[in-house]
Parts: C-alpha cells; structure tokens; sequence
C-alpha cells in the first residue's frame, strides 16, 4: 500500500474514533485485529506505550468523575457509572485504539515515507507562500533527536537497573523514600548531561545537507481505501 494512503487511513480512522460510538470503536479494533494477529511482535510497543500512559488515563478517569455534574452525594453510588465513569473509560478506550492504530502505522512505515508522505499531503501549501522544505527539514531534525533521545533514555534505564542490583534491600519507608530522592537526583542530573548532549549534536549538525526523495502520486484506486473506511465509519456515527 502507497505510504500516503496509509497515512490518509489513519488520520480518517483517528478523526472518527474522536467523534465515534462504542459500534465506532468495536470496527476499528476489528479492523485492526488480523493485523496484529498476523505479527504478534507488533503487541510489545503497544501495550509498552499503554502502561507509560496508566497515570495519564487514571487522570482522564478522575476529570470525569470529580467534574461531572453529578452531586457530591451520590458520586460513589450507582448513578455514577452512567454519568462519569462510563464516558471516561470510553475516552481511555479511544486513546488506546489510536495507540494501536498509530503503532501499526509506524510498524509498517518507515520514516522516509512518514515525511516523503507529509510532504505529499502538504504540498499544496506552497501555493499560499508556505515553505514546505522548511517544515520537512525541522520534521527530519526532530526525528533524528527522538532517536538520540530514546537511545539515551535506554542507557539510563540501564544505569538505572545496575544501580538497583547493587544497591542493599529496602526495609523501611526511610530508606525506601531515601532511595527514591537519589534517584529522582540522578535523574535530574543524567537530563542535564542528556540535554547538553543533545545541544552539542544540534551545533555539529550544522550546515549538514537532508535529501528526502519525492514520492509518486497513489494509484488512484488506492484512494478507495481510505475512501471506504470513511464510509463504514460514517455510518456507525
């Protein structure tokens, strides 16, 4: 499949699961199912990325259910799984689907096509005097430094580990809060020499050259595809 209608399915499919049902939901993730079926190793990133994120949507659930217009009185009771609760789990469920749906992208994309395709889409935009060139370079930059970053954040996580194998067992709550302030301390250090890093490599980079190969225009019955999920999801709204 041509790398844009790729990236076109999975902005329709992100657009509707935002303004879709719980039937919106069930097709999507329906529709995604064989593929992860097919490449069991397409599961790891995904559930990886959802349990980085726990606290973030423990959070979500805690907006809908401290801010609905429910009374105070009955925010523990039944009523409450209707009108809080319920809308927030959905919320969750939306953000995870388009986790797997985006994972599933960029497990299958490589990110030569990601910016060959943006550049495709945004094209039209240097009618209006938008310089596309200028967004594809900083879009080829900030890749480059998530890279680095993730590979610096493994180095750490490694660090991290070490540490903990050499360091005595925790019994009380006094070491076990210790333990935590240092390495909440060497975090902060380790971000610092990360950061410096990261600033020494944006100065050695300069006046480095970037080529982005152009890509073809889609088959035009290729644009059928997103053409049709748009449709099936249409419908379910």
């Amino acid at each position: 499949m041509h790398p844009v209608i790729k990236l076109l399915s999975l902005i329709s499919a992100a657009v509707f699961l935002t303004q879709g049902n719980v039937l919106t939901l069930l097709i999507t993730g329906a529709l995604m199912l064989p593929f992860y079926l097919q490449n069991k190793q397409l599961w790891q990133p995904a559930l990886r990325m959802i349990l980085r994120l726990k606290l973030f949507f423990v959070s979500i659930l805690l907006v809908y259910v401290f801010f609905s217009p429910v009374p105070v009185v009955a925010m523990f009771s039944a009523h409450l799984l209707g009108e809080s609760l319920i809308p927030g789990l959905f919320r969750i469920s939306v953000l995870i689907l388009i986790i797997f749906a985006v994972n599933l992208y960029l497990k299958n994309t490589t990110k030569e096509q990601i910016l060959s395709s943006l550049i495709w889409l945004f094209y039209p935009l240097n009618y209006i005097k938008i310089n596309i060139n200028r967004m594809a370079l900083r879009a080829v930059m900030t890749l480059e430094y998530i890279e680095y970053l993730n590979q610096k954040l493994a180095e750490y996580q490694q660090l991290k580990k070490q540490r903990i194998r050499t360091s005595d067992t925790v019994f009380s709550f006094r070491q076990y809060f210790q333990a935590k302030k240092q390495a909440l301390f060497h975090l902060i250090r380790y971000s610092g020499i990360i950061l410096h890093e990261i600033l020494a490599e944006a100065e050695s980079t300069s006046g480095k050259k970037y080529t982005i190969d152009c890509l073809p225009s889609p088959v035009l019955t290729q644009f059928f595809i997103p053409m049709v999920l748009c449709l099936l999801l249409f419908l379910t709204l």
